[in-house]
């Protein structure tokens, strides 16, 4: 992607020329490119591909897994970085500013004599005892808790949309999850450009894509019918089409009759399909491949709607929502066979034709109808809702949120620090580094709303050592009480955060040198020594002019 949001020079290195950044340096870097999408007051990044796909979004996750990182020690931290969208949905950007705060911190503790191993030692203290904490700032969160449940996915939306639209897609994320008796798998996310976001609604059934998948419903000469009511529903795993020859042989015909008798063959096979499909009593027929055009016609005059190609997940999602059971002959339908829907309807959604089939009597799914006026809005939306939905399950399946806007990471915070004075050896200068880091989040927050960061924090701590241990940083960069303002999230996101943030930095810390090694040199090569050049040495990395990477077109 282009370097569109490139950090400032000063916090690269630049001014060390001929030098390789520190893994100070290319943390801080690294999180520049990032910082300012953070919280409800985040700005966008314009992300724009070497093919012009353009890209508007404020996740942290989604910004890392676009950029073209070099630099070794950069590259290792956004990978681990990006674990953390993988494992619990959210917090990669307040895991990357943690990691930078750590390795400034470790640097200067290197710095003052403290030996890397004794640093690293002393944050697996501080990491081990702020998670152990952690369950005394939870609140606990069901599946009818309702309210607490929409918080955690507004939570997720806050700055990325206004608060309308936030509390429509936080609606629309847990009612969609509770229409499904909250298993994600069952729900489906659409998303469509054409539209305004006020029309982004939940349908009860799946929705079937006849323009950007491969499916067809047929459109030849005959149209079938637009709408069935309580519809039974086939299911064909297989190709409905009169069988050809194939290879490299060919079919000779010795006359007129054997020509004929031929092309009576073939509409008796159609004859017979048609026969099989009308005689189920089926309404609809769905078939995973190709479907003959003949046959789809005769099928059509039946009053038989046929959609061919249809793709396999979505196949499957049809057969478990209808109860239906596929087949892989047409000639074993029957009645016995076939699945039930509610409705079986087609729609144009923008400019997208669709099928919505609702009221199946299998399993239960719903899928998300979400509308955006452009292609960038429509999926922007799709990837804002898909954080709520993951974020709500993830809240239910540990039971437990923490208040946000930083007031879990300052209660940490004042623990470790409090707690450091007990720790014997030098380990306790790493501890309480790892306690001052903590507050990156809240300071973040406060730059972020246009705030002194300095006067904030003071704030804040006074606030917290008064025993408001639920106070952070509001969306206005006022401190706010979070639990009242019901800013939530999932205790996984910061305990996630915690192990990422100290695996990464252990990672870097344990570094004792950067060696690059040409492929050629690598164990097993037919060329030099084991991890050397041609001639069994080493070669050093070279200076990369102060950036920790290069931002490709």
């Amino acid at each position: 992607m282009s370097d569109v949001a490139r950090p400032p020079l000063a916090e690269t290195g630049d001014g060390r020329d001929g030098e390789v950044p520190t893994p100070a340096e290319s943390a801080r870097a690294l999180a520049g490119t990032v910082r300012s999408t953070f919280g409800p007051n985040g700005r966008d990044k314009m992300l724009v591909g070497s093919d012009g796909t353009v890209v508007v979004t404020n996740d942290g996750a989604s910004i890392l897994d676009r950029l073209d990182v070099e630099d070794p020690v950069a590259r290792v931290l956004s990978r681990a970085v990006r674990t953390q969208r993988a494992r619990v949905g959210d917090g990669a950007t307040g895991t990357l500013l943690l990691v930078d705060e750590l390795l400034s911190a470790a640097s200067s503790l290197v710095a003052d004599g403290y030996h890397p191993t004794t640093v690293v030692e002393g944050y697996a203290l501080a990491a081990t005892r702020a998670r152990e904490r952690l369950p005394a700032y939870e609140l606990p969160v069901e599946e009818g808790d309702e309210e607490r449940l929409r918080s955690v996915a507004k939570t997720a939306v806050t700055g990325r949309w206004d608060d309308a639209a936030a509390e429509r897609f936080a609606g629309l994320a847990v009612s969609g999850l509770r229409a499904v008796g909250f298993d994600d798998a069952r729900l489906d996310l659409c998303a469509y450009p054409g539209g305004e976001l006020r029309e982004s609604t939940l349908l009860d059934g799946v929705l079937v894509d006849t323009d950007t998948s491969s499916t067809g419903v047929e459109d030849g000469a005959v149209e079938g019918p637009r709408t069935l009511a309580d519809a039974r529903v086939a299911m064909l795993d297989a190709e409905l089409a009169v069988e050809t020859p194939r290879g490299a042989g060919s079919l000779g015909l010795d006359g007129p009759e054997e020509l004929d008798a031929l092309r009576e063959h073939e509409r008796s096979v159609r004859a017979d399909a048609v026969r099989a499909v009308s005689g189920s009593g089926a309404d609809a027929l769905f078939c995973q491949k190709s479907v003959d055009g003949a046959v789809r016609s005769e099928l059509a005059r039946a009053g038989v709607l046929v959609v061919e190609r249809t793709r396999r997940d979505e196949f499957d999602a049809l057969a478990r929502a209808t109860d239906a059971d596929p087949t892989m002959a047409v000639a074993d339908l029957s009645p016995e066979r076939l699945g039930r829907a509610g409705e079986v309807r087609r729609r144009t959604v923008g400019t997208a034709d669709t099928l919505v089939v609702t009221g199946g009597r299998g399993e239960s799914r719903a899928t998300l109808l979400l509308r955006g006026g452009t292609p960038h809005v429509a999926e922007e939306t799709e990837r804002i809702v898909e954080d709520c939905r993951t974020l709500v399950r993830r809240a239910l399946r540990d039971e437990g949120v923490l208040p946000g806007g930083g007031a879990a990471a300052t209660a940490l915070a004042r623990d470790l620090g409090a707690w450091s004075e007990g720790v014997g050896g030098r380990e306790a200068a790493a501890v309480e580094a790892f306690a001052d880091s903590l507050e990156a989040i809240p300071r973040q927050l406060a730059t972020n709303a246009g705030l002194d960061p300095v006067d904030s924090l003071v704030e804040l701590r006074t606030r917290h050592s008064e025993g408001d241990s639920t106070v952070g940083i509001g969306r206005s960069g006022a401190l706010r009480e979070m639990v009242e303002a019901g800013v939530l999230e999932p205790s996984a996101v910061l305990d996630r955060t915690l192990t990422t943030a100290f695996e990464a930095v252990s990672a870097v810390l344990r570094v004792d040198d950067v060696l690059a090694v040409d492929a050629a040199d690598a164990p097993g090569s037919d060329e030099g020594g084991p991890g050397g050049s041609g001639n069994g040495a080493p070669r050093r990395s070279r200076a990369t002019g102060g950036y920790p990477w290069a931002i490709g077109h």
